[in-house]
């Protein structure tokens, strides 16, 4: 799994950990965590994302990328 953008929603995905996926949480501010079976983070999506982060979404996504190494 990767990160992703959905344009057409303006979602942006955040993958984390490739532990097994058990159920999402949503908060307030649009956010949404995934959690692994153990409780741990494994990954984030951002809802209205564009609204969020200034500038071009993919490179907050590159960035992203560049940190989880």
């Amino acid at each position: 799994m990767e990160d992703w953008y959905d344009s057409e929603e303006d979602v942006l995905g955040v993958h984390i950990r490739d532990d097994e996926y058990w159920k999402s949480i949503e908060l307030p501010n649009g956010i949404v965590i995934d959690i692994s079976r153990e409780g741990k983070i494994i990954g984030i999506e951002v809802l209205r994302a564009s609204k969020i982060f200034s500038g071009d979404v993919k490179k907050v996504i590159e960035m992203a990328k560049r940190h989880s190494k």
